[in-house]
């Protein structure tokens, strides 16, 4: 049979074994461990919040300190800023749901049953007011719709975060003495490593409900709070915080190439 006229043949298909050797090849590099990250959408979100924060930071420098407001790169930063906070918004509408998994976690606790229960109930509003904050901002819904609409729902989502982030971060301080006394029984070796993992998650998130909650009170507008450009750090400080946890949470434990440090202290 002439050249012209022979039949095409498929390509070749890769074997299971092939495979294999690829994910293999991949694994405990830094595409596989930025994959992993990349997989999970709290990561994604607080990453998000980093960058953020760090365009609405660098917006104010270039306006306030340094006399460049209507300059291009002020006005760059501005909208990545404000884009960049619409989408993680949106993306957490539904997140509440979520919480209806803490509620086991509620009824098996002995010690402090009130103090667990409010973390839930707090942290459940947090995310309500929030998800009704963006479906009248981001015009989802009428802001004609009476008090929790417009800019009341932004106020509303702002001091109910505000006194979740209290909440928190005293239910936070109980489990890090749980923790700290598992810490100081443990012996077994690979069992200590998880415990000081998980006891790093718990610090990284009291830093998070800090400097959340001033962020909160900054936009409520409190005598005490800090000013606007306070509150931009805290909002920047709470997102490497949130990020770090998710990072050391996340990361690709394959046992090859970088590995994520908890000593000392955090970092």
């Amino acid at each position: 049979r002439s050249p012209s006229t022979r039949t095409p043949q498929p390509p070749p298909k890769r074997s299971q074994k092939g495979k294999l050797k690829m994910a293999s090849y991949y694994e405990g590099t830094w595409i596989a461990h930025m994959d992993a990250l990349g997989k999970k959408s709290e990561w994604r979100d607080k990453t998000g919040k980093v960058i953020q924060y760090s365009a609405k930071l660098a917006a104010f420098v270039l306006e306030n300190d340094l006399d460049m407001g209507d300059h291009e790169a002020a006005t760059r930063l501005k909208k990545l800023s404000k884009w960049v906070g619409a989408s993680r918004k949106i993306f957490k509408l539904g997140k509440f749901l979520k919480h209806f998994e803490d509620i086991e976690e509620c009824m098996d606790e002995k010690t402090y049953p009130a103090l667990k229960w409010a973390d839930f109930v707090m942290n459940m509003a947090k995310d309500i007011t929030e998800n009704i904050e963006t479906v009248t901002k981001y015009g989802f819904l009428p802001k004609s719709y009476g008090i929790i609409m417009g800019k009341s729902a932004e106020d509303i989502a702002d001091f109910t975060k505000m006194v979740q982030c209290l909440v928190s971060f005293v239910n936070g301080l109980v489990e890090i003495g749980r923790m700290e006394e598992k810490i100081k029984s443990c012996v077994d070796i690979k069992k200590l490593k998880k415990l000081n993992l998980k006891n790093s998650f718990l610090y990284w998130a009291q830093i998070k409900y800090l400097t959340d909650g001033l962020k909160c009170a900054a936009s409520l507008g409190y005598a005490w709070a800090p000013g606007k450009r306070g509150a931009i750090i805290c909002g920047l400080l709470a997102g490497l915080a949130d990020a770090r946890k998710q990072t050391l949470k996340n990361w690709d434990k394959s046992g090859k190439g970088y590995t994520v440090a908890i000593d000392p202290y955090l970092f």
